[in-house]
């Protein structure tokens, strides 16, 4: 800023407030000052030595003063640090220091006397009253604390110094050096951990101890040129203490530049019980000044070289020639007097803060203050941003009793006793609970930023008065005052007319709505006036946009103006700004609308009269709006004619103008102010004359009816709507007008009618059809008023719809666009006959019919004959009554004479004897009990399954009822029987009916009567199968019926059956009957007929009697006979009989009964009984069973077994066969196996198994695989092994081994042979077990098999089968051998060349077989080489 600047310009922000908490430490000070007194006693205590210690201390370094509160600014704002008391509250700069982004809160006994920020790193450290050093994150939580013990300093630290680190890359956060009051330096280092460990402490070279002040008050350190300026205090020999201002370079070594010497005082003095101020010195922002503050309150002010580094005392007297005057000389030296706080608002400019609370601002070079109208602060403190010129912090202290508002421009300043008592003393003397804080900030503004925070604030006078002095434009000020005023007639008079901005003045007029009536129209008025000038020119004259809008608000003044005019006509002279303000801007539809729906109907009337052209294309909807439940002649004017009314508007403006109607054409549509700029004239020029057509006009006059019925239910008032609409010339109304008079004639029904009345809606009753309309006049009639309903009513209505309808049929079928419909050419009362006829409204259907009969010409009912008579006969078949056949018969008695000719035409005199016919069938149906409705009659019966069911329930209901009456009862059923074959079933025939009676009667047990019908009648013959299957099923249903073997039901039974006793099907009946009463019995069942009758198989009956006692099954024969009498007589049943007989002598264990009766069953071929005849088979012997016979039932079994069943019987059957090859060999040899085991059971049982063991290996190579290759083991678990192995094998070696044996000379059918030797034979037996219980044979068994097979003379056949054998050998030189000594032992020719024919077919098989993997694959080859050899030869 230059030198030459009169008058600082600042915004002063007010920030963040809070209360002094209640344990301030002074208060604690205070009420504690007293007890700290004491005598030399005191000192004797258990602490006596410790504050024997802190004298000594305090005698030996100044009294330390208190400060109650503190102000720590980062070097560039980003953060302010309040420290009140023994609490620090941290606040951002980004929330404009209002909300805290952190607080700490230290010991409750201590204050915090300095402060430095680590602005890059936001840590700021603070020192307390106690030297305890705190490091305190911008969140408020603490990273470390260094007391004065870990510091090892005795003396008082004086203040802090941040360091800047953030560009260089160390292993500490942040480091501080501490300077104290003898004037050591400590650097401290903040470790990166979260712990946040000291890293470093060391003290400070002392070579410059005489050169540094020996008592450090107070210093400031300048940053940027590393500058440390201290003020303390120097004892030269021989001379008193004085004060030293000295200026240091500070880098990592400390060199001194400069210093001098003063008069001030800074510390206390013993004695002195007051201070002023707090020691304080600050460097200029421009390093061109320095300034000190002593304890007095004095401001000491020295001039600092930057080249040279020379600092020299200022002084205002040196520079009075030239630039201060006198006057000026003694300002300065009345301000730099009594401060209590000052800091630098810029290079040469400082701020003060004096004892009374003025905060003033000197300029020292020119001398002359820079406010002119100082403000006032309670006990303020002051602070600086470093970084930034002009921007500095304030923090007062204020209580309740302070007489001064927020704003500096309205403080009172009292000064009271301030003058003569410190600053501490004040706060000491001051209630603190009730003490509060503030932060103020006071920023530099250039004029215009100074201009809008006056405007901002709403200092109008102080911003036109300051607007004035510099210059500036008036408008700005005076448009934030009109915006801000009451917007009267006044302020229009005062204010927006001398606004020189004629398009916010006239935007003004149109968008504000004054507080009055008469505002309001002098804001039109002046608007009117404004654009009274923008008339239109001539056509060629080119008009700006400007012009137009100009024009446009013109057309919205207008409207505004009609619309207040018309509001005010609205409300009767009332007038609300908020009413009128919504009012003017609504579109016009939705205000009448709103009326319409409040029910405002004069209103409404005014808004159609002043607006017409604006609300004619929503006349219906804003009619329709009004609430259905106002009467319609309170608004009958509204209602729209055939014509528009006549329309009265005012005069009409320059502006209303067809040039501003193709203006307004081109504007968007959507345009916010469309409905804002159409004026009356404007939208008659727009829209012209508007009416809704003659159709439109009635459709909306129905619907409005509707809607009146609908929601208020008030028919009068739809009738009365209608009424007036046709009176107005809409004809079209004419029938609708008619159906609201039958509706209201039925809503509003006498009271002797008040059945028939309905509260039917309009709606419902538009939607119903003519007819349905004829059927809602008669609901709720009853046969005493249905006539007259009739007559004065349903019938004219009839009559008059009919005659329509049939009109406009007649036209339709001329034009030949339309065919008949049988139910429209039905008239009305015919189908309403119908109808209730389904409802079986008999009685009401008589009464019309006997009316419209007795008067056929005359009451109008029906057209002639005909029709009553058709309509009276199809009333009959709808009625669904079973019970009213008298009044039916009462219906056809009142049609006309059937002489009538008019009736014989067509088909009626048939259909009237059918209907009557019907009636009869009808009522003898319903006195049987079956009753059927008339229509039934008119029923498909082409299956006659439903009259054979009535004819059946008939017979049933008539046996239950007339049982024990005479005989000419029933003779009289027949009769009514044949009636219902002639009147209505004539498709059944005579002798069903016949067949149908006569079961009744033997039901009934009228046996005689029933002998007599069951041999015919006159008309109907009967057959004699028929007659027998009756008696066989009245028969069974009383035997089924028998409770017990000896009561009546079995007597009557057989009764029934005597009836033909010589037929063969009656005696089968009678043998069940004996079968059940007599040899069941016998058996020992009881089993009663209806228990025999649930049973499905008889079968089941015979194994009852089979199991009922024990050895039953013995009698077999009786068994037989007693099937036959439950029906069981065919073959196959015959021999079931006997399968289930020999099954229960099997499980009782006599096995020789079931034996010979599974040979019958065997021999007849019942494969059912094939498990039983494997189990035999597979069983112990019996008598005259050999193996023939168990092979025998075994094969049967095989034939006929299941699935699962044939692996186990083809083992059974290979094991029969084997014992059956052992038993051939043994009647060959005549020997037996069994002398060869015998001694078994008594030698030693390890030395047997290891003989048996050794006699399959003679055999056998090895176990099979799922055994391994414990014979043993083998032999223990499987017995069949064993016992073979034990009782055969060895007789059968013995015989392979036997050369006498080799002779061939039997039939072995296994291979196909003729002759085969024993030999062969018994070697094919051991083959064939070793096989099939899975054991490898060795080759030396099949070589002596194939020895003996190929012994000459030999056949084609067995040379094969010998090949075949030698395949299996696992050497096949073994082989080789064999036919080599064939061939050498040949006697003669033939037997050589058959040697030599096997060796070449063994050694062709050989070499080609070893492609073959499975047997099967090797008895293919062997037969195709065959097959080829014999093809070749």
């Amino acid at each position: 800023m230059a030198e030459s600047v009169g008058e600082v310009l600042y915004e002063e922000r007010r920030h963040a407030s809070r209360p002094l908490i209640s344990n301030h430490p002074l208060l604690t000070l205070q009420q504690s000052s007293g007890a700290d007194k004491g005598g030399f006693l005191s000192f004797l205590s258990v602490g006596g030595v410790s504050r024997l210690k802190e004298k000594w201390i305090q005698y030996k370094n100044p009294k330390q003063m208190k400060k109650p509160v503190s102000l720590f600014i980062s070097s560039r704002g980003e953060h302010v640090a309040v420290a009140a008391g023994n609490q620090i509250t941290i606040f951002p700069k980004e929330g404009d220091y209002q909300e805290p982004c952190g607080s700490f809160t230290g010991n409750s006994l201590v204050l915090f006397t300095s402060g430095a920020w680590s602005e890059s790193h936001d840590i700021l450290g603070v020192v307390d009253d106690a030297d305890v050093i705190y490091f305190i994150k911008a969140n408020g939580e603490e990273i470390t604390r260094i007391t004065k013990r870990h510091l090892k300093v005795s003396s008082t630290i004086t203040g802090l110094i941040a360091h800047d680190d953030s560009e260089l890359q160390q292993s500490f956060l942040c480091s501080f050096t501490v300077l104290t009051f003898d004037g050591a330096f400590h650097h401290i280092e903040i470790g990166r951990e979260p712990s946040a460990s000291i890293s470093a402490i060391k003290s400070h070279d002392l070579a410059l101890k005489r050169q540094f002040p020996q008592n450090v008050f107070c210093f400031d350190f300048y940053p940027e040129l590393f500058l440390l300026v201290v003020v303390g205090s120097i004892i030269a020999r021989g001379k008193s203490e004085s004060c030293c201002l000295s200026l240091w370079c500070k880098r990592q070594n400390l060199e001194p530049l400069t210093s001098i010497q003063f008069e001030g005082l800074y510390c206390e003095q013993k004695g002195s019980a007051t201070h002023l101020a707090y020691p304080k010195v600050l460097i200029s922002p421009q390093e061109a000044y320095i300034a000190t503050l002593d304890t007095n309150g004095c401001l000491h002010l020295f001039k600092l070289d930057k080249e040279t580094y020379l600092v020299t005392k200022f002084s205002f007297q040196e520079r009075t020639n030239s630039e201060v005057t006198d006057r000026s000389l003694n300002v300065c030296t009345d301000i730099l007097v009594d401060i209590v706080d000052f800091t630098w608002w810029s290079g040469h400019i400082l701020t003060l803060a004096k004892r009374s609370g003025v905060v003033t601002m000197l300029n020292i070079v020119s001398g002359m203050k820079l406010i002119e109208n100082d403000p006032v602060y309670s006990m303020p403190v002051l602070e600086r941003v470093q970084k930034f010129e002009g921007n500095i912090f304030l923090l007062e202290r204020l209580s309740s009793e302070d007489r001064c508002d927020s704003f500096n421009h309205n403080r009172m300043m009292k000064d009271l006793h301030y003058g003569e008592q410190s600053s501490e003393d004040r706060s000491n003397q001051s209630d603190l609970s009730r003490l509060r804080w503030n932060l103020i900030s006071l920023s530099e503004r250039s004029v215009p930023e100074m201009y809008k925070i006056l405007i901002g604030n709403s200092k109008h006078q102080s911003a036109l008065a300051f607007a004035d002095r510099y210059q500036l434009d008036r408008d700005e000020a005076l448009k934030s005052q009109w915006l801000c005023s009451g917007q009267g007639i006044n302020d229009l008079n005062t204010l927006l007319s001398n606004i020189k901005d004629k398009g916010f003045v006239l935007s003004e007029c149109v968008d504000k709505v004054g507080p009055s009536e008469e505002a309001v129209k002098a804001l039109l008025a002046y608007g009117l006036q404004l654009t009274n000038c923008y008339r239109f020119s001539e056509p060629n004259n080119q008009e700006g946009r400007e012009i137009w809008d100009f024009r446009l608000a013109r057309l919205q003044l207008l409207q505004f103006i009609d619309r207040l005019e018309t509001f005010l006509g609205i409300n009767m002279g009332r007038f609300s700004v908020w009413e009128y303000s919504k009012f003017r801007v609504m579109p016009m539809n939705e205000a009448a609308i709103a009326l319409a729906e409040s029910g405002k109907i004069g209103a409404l009337n005014l808004l159609f009269k002043r607006h017409p052209y604006s609300l004619a294309p929503f006349m219906l909807d804003i009619l329709a709006a009004i609430p259905e439940t106002i009467p319609v002649q309170m608004y009958v004017q509204l209602l729209p004619g055939m014509s528009p009314p006549n329309f009265f508007m005012r005069e009409e403006d320059w502006v209303e103008c067809d040039k501003m109607v193709n203006f307004i054409n081109k504007l968007p549509a959507n345009l916010d102010i469309g409905n804002q700029i159409r004026t009356e004239p404007i939208v008659k020029r727009l829209l012209g004359s508007f009416w809704p057509s003659t159709d439109e006009l009635a459709v909306w006059y129905k619907h409005r009816a509707r809607d009146i019925d609908s929601y208020s239910g008030l028919l009068e008032n739809c009738r009365y709507l209608v009424s007036f609409g046709f009176q107005k010339g809409i004809y079209e109304l004419k029938q609708f007008h008619e159906d609201i008079s039958y509706l209201h004639q039925l809503v509003y029904a006498p009271e002797n009618d008040a059945e028939i009345s309905t509260s039917m809606s309009l709606v419902a009753w538009e939607q119903l059809s003519d007819y349905e309309k004829f059927k809602t006049m008669l609901n709720g009639c009853r046969e005493g008023n249905v006539v007259e309903s009739l007559r004065n009513k349903a019938i004219p209505f009839m009559q008059k719809r009919s005659c329509r309808v049939s009109l406009a049929t007649q036209q339709q079928i001329a034009d030949g666009h339309s065919v008949v419909d049988q139910t429209k050419s039905e008239s009305f009362l015919v189908r309403w006959l119908k109808e209730i006829s389904f409802m079986n409204k008999l009685d009401v259907c008589l009464m019309v019919i006997e009316e419209g009969c007795r008067g056929l010409h005359r009451n109008c009912f029906f057209k002639d004959e005909v029709e009553v008579v058709d309509c009276a006969l199809q009333c009959l078949y709808l009625f669904t009554a079973t019970d009213r056949w008298g009044t039916m018969a009462e219906i056809m008695s009142k049609l006309p004479l059937k002489q009538d000719s008019k009736i014989s035409i067509g088909n009626l005199d048939q259909r009237c004897k059918v209907a009557e016919g019907h009636i009869e069938a009808g009522s003898i149906l319903a006195f049987y009990q079956v009753p059927k409705p008339m229509n039934y009659f008119l029923e498909d019966h082409s299956d006659k399954q439903g009259a054979k069911q009535i004819i059946s329930l008939m017979l049933s209901r008539f046996i239950r009822q007339q049982r024990g009456r005479p005989n000419d009862v029933w003779e009289s059923m027949w009769y009514d029987l044949q009636c219902l074959h002639e009147k209505a079933f004539p498709f059944l025939d005579l002798e069903y009916l016949l067949t149908e009676f006569c079961g009744g009667l033997l039901k009934a047990e009228r046996f005689s009567l029933a002998r007599s019908y069951l041999k015919g009648t006159s008309s109907v013959a009967f057959a004699t199968e028929t007659a027998e299957k009756l008696v066989i099923e009245a028969a069974r249903e009383f035997f089924f019926s028998a409770s017990s073997l000896t009561c009546s039901e079995i007597w009557k039974a057989k009764d029934c059956l005597n009836l033909f006793p010589s037929s063969r099907n009656i005696q089968a009946e009678f043998d069940l009957i004996d079968g059940l009463t007599v040899k069941l019995p016998n058996f020992g069942v009881t089993l009663l007929p209806m228990q025999f009758r649930q049973i499905k198989d008889p079968m089941e009956i015979i194994k009852m009697v089979i199991l009922s006692e024990a050895g039953a099954y013995i009698h077999v024969d009786e068994l037989i006979e007693v099937a036959k009498l439950l029906g069981l007589r065919s073959p196959d049943e015959i021999l079931s009989v006997r399968e289930v007989v020999a099954r229960e002598a099997a499980v009782s264990g006599d096995m020789q009964l079931a034996f010979d009766l599974c040979l019958v069953l065997v021999k007849k071929g019942h494969g059912l009984v094939w498990d039983l005849c494997a189990a035999i088979a597979r069983g112990p012997p019996l008598e005259n069973m050999d193996t023939s016979t168990r092979k025998q039932l075994l094969g049967f079994a095989l034939s006929h077994c299941d699935e699962q069943s044939i692996g186990e019987l083809l083992h059974a059957w290979k094991d029969l066969d084997m014992q059956m090859q052992c038993e051939n060999l043994m009647m060959l040899t005549r020997t037996n196996s069994s002398g060869l085991g015998k001694g078994f059971q008594g030698a030693d049982r390890k030395d047997r198994l290891n003989s048996i063991q050794n006699t399959l290996s003679l055999v056998a190579k090895h176990p099979p695989v799922e055994h391994g290759t414990d014979w043993q083991l083998l032999l223990q678990e499987n017995g069949k092994i064993l016992s073979f192995a034990a009782l055969q094998l060895p007789w059968l070696l013995e015989l392979t081994r036997k050369p006498e044996l080799g002779k061939k000379f039997t039939s072995d059918s296994t291979y196909g042979k003729q002759y085969a030797s024993v030999r062969t034979q018994a070697g094919i037996t051991i083959l064939s077990w070793l096989g099939r219980n899975g054991f490898a044979p060795r080759d030396d068994l099949i070589v002596s098999l194939v020895k003996s097979i190929i012994e000459p003379p030999v056949t084609e056949e067995e040379d094969v089968i010998g090949c075949s054998l030698l395949l299996n050998l696992v050497d096949a030189l073994i082989g080789v051998k064999l036919i080599e000594e064939q061939i050498k032992t040949g006697e003669n020719y033939a037997e050589t060349c058959s040697n030599k024919n096997f060796a070449t077919t063994y050694s062709i098989l050989q070499n080609n077989g070893v492609d073959c993997g499975d047997a099967v694959q090797r008895r293919e080859l062997l037969l195709r080489k065959s097959k080829d050899r014999n093809n070749y030869g």
